[in-house]
């Protein structure tokens, strides 16, 4: 089997890691697997293509002008980009022709015309996995509280206001025109034949209220990660090769970056200060992601920050040196961190937002936190800080869960039955 990837970015990111992980197991079951990039990192890599490239010698000069005035009006309005028109020259491709099933994945973020898929799926099946919820929207990835986006998107509440600071993708533009992406992604995806798949039940609920709802089918098939190397590790010996304290009691958070607003760190350091402030326990919270200055926006008394740390195996010994690890995040399909901190026997705690009920069995495999505030937080995490033996039984239930539920190569062979699936629908 034959599986093309296309993606916003080739390594980088939360969707671009959940292709990868899919995209090597794909390889060492024998299949044939490669990935279509609007950006690639790691150029020179077998098996990646950058977008650009793969379309190039079917472009045109009028292309190239339609593509150059467009995008600065798309630019100024913030539109997606439909007049990037060498990008509908896909299907016209070697490697769109070679592949047996096309595996879309992130969508957004200005490197494909939407209007191509429409003729992707006229002759191949197309499986869309959705990262987020910005297919189902005029604008955003993350629509929060806002429910628009089930009969139609207008007067966007994340365009305006402090809603700008949490919207994402970035505006780069100050008009509003959920209105007419909205009706237009409408447009393309009844053209469209496109079999959906999401990360969990939650995001199923959400597809088939929005409109992707008369998809040819919805899958739910969750990320998966690889159980030998997220696995528990010795806690003293984590803890001695990542240079913390033996002793401590250790609370770890870890995004992309501490400055994603979405992702919650300005909780969980408000949180952690209370506790180490008023609490009976004073615990170390160690962080790995990028700082860009939140360190010093929110200085805490014992706090070790690690950066971004992008080595599975060193993320493997972190969430394993840690007692509880805190997914503050605000909006998410399904955190990957969370599932990695599952896996490696290490208790999660979260919000009650989205899909972390789902993820997380509260008292458990984690705990959830009623309200979205620093202080539920804070007196949720202190209660169970004062009790280390259960801390410690429950990850023997992590442990079990993420057997269960992520195993990676299980999760590889779904998709294959739902891509073998998909080709036998698509006689």
């Amino acid at each position: 089997m034959n599986v093309l990837h296309i993606n916003t970015t080739s390594h980088s990111g939360g969707a671009a890691n959940a292709m990868h992980r899919l995209h090597d197991e794909l390889l060492a079951q024998k299949h044939q697997s490669e990935i279509l990039a609007g950006r690639i990192s790691l150029p020179g890599e077998p098996h990646t293509h950058l977008l650009s490239d793969v379309v190039f010698p079917y472009q045109t000069n009028l292309n190239v002008i339609q593509s150059w005035l467009g995008s600065r009006i798309e630019d100024f309005l913030g539109l997606p980009s439909w007049t990037n028109r060498p990008t509908l020259n896909l299907p016209k491709s070697k490697l769109y022709e070679c592949a047996d099933i096309i595996d879309l994945r992130n969508l957004h973020g200005g490197y494909i015309n939407l209007w191509v898929l429409p003729e992707l799926s006229l002759r191949k099946p197309v499986v869309w996995r959705l990262p987020d919820l910005w297919a189902l929207t005029g604008y955003c990835a993350y629509p929060y509280d806002c429910e628009k986006w089930k009969e139609g998107c207008h007067d966007c509440p994340l365009l305006k206001g402090e809603g700008r600071l949490l919207v994402e993708p970035k505006p780069s533009s100050r008009w509003d025109v959920t209105r007419f992406v909205w009706r237009m992604k409408k447009k393309i995806y009844n053209a469209s034949k496109l079999h959906i798949v999401v990360t969990t039940n939650w995001m199923r609920n959400n597809v088939n209220q929005g409109i992707l709802k008369d998809s040819l089918s919805v899958n739910v098939i969750s990320n998966g990660v690889d159980l030998d190397i997220y696995k528990p590790i010795d806690k003293q010996k984590a803890r001695e090769r990542l240079g913390l304290p033996a002793k401590e009691t250790i609370l770890l958070w870890g995004a992309a970056s501490l400055g994603n607003l979405r992702k919650g760190y300005s909780y969980a350091a408000r949180a952690v200060e209370l506790i180490q402030n008023i609490g009976k326990i004073e615990p170390l919270l160690v962080t790995m992601g990028k700082e860009k200055r939140m360190a010093e926006k929110y200085p805490l008394g014992k706090v070790k920050h690690f950066g971004f740390v992008k080595d599975p195996a060193r993320q493997a010994l972190m969430y394993s040196a840690a007692d509880l690890f805190i997914c503050s995040t605000l909006a998410d399909g399904q955190p990957q961190t969370a599932v990695e901190s599952l896996a490696c026997g290490t208790p999660v705690i979260a919000y009650d937002i989205g899909p972390m009920p789902e993820l997380i069995q509260n008292g458990k495999t984690g705990f959830i936190v009623p309200e979205v505030s620093a202080e539920s937080l804070a007196a949720v995490l202190e209660e169970a800080l004062e009790d280390p033996e259960h801390l410690t039984e429950m990850g023997q239930s992590c442990r079990e869960e993420a057997e269960q539920k992520y195993d990676l190569s299980e999760q590889t062979k779904k998709y294959v039955e739902l891509y073998e699936k998909v080709l036998e629908i698509d006689k």
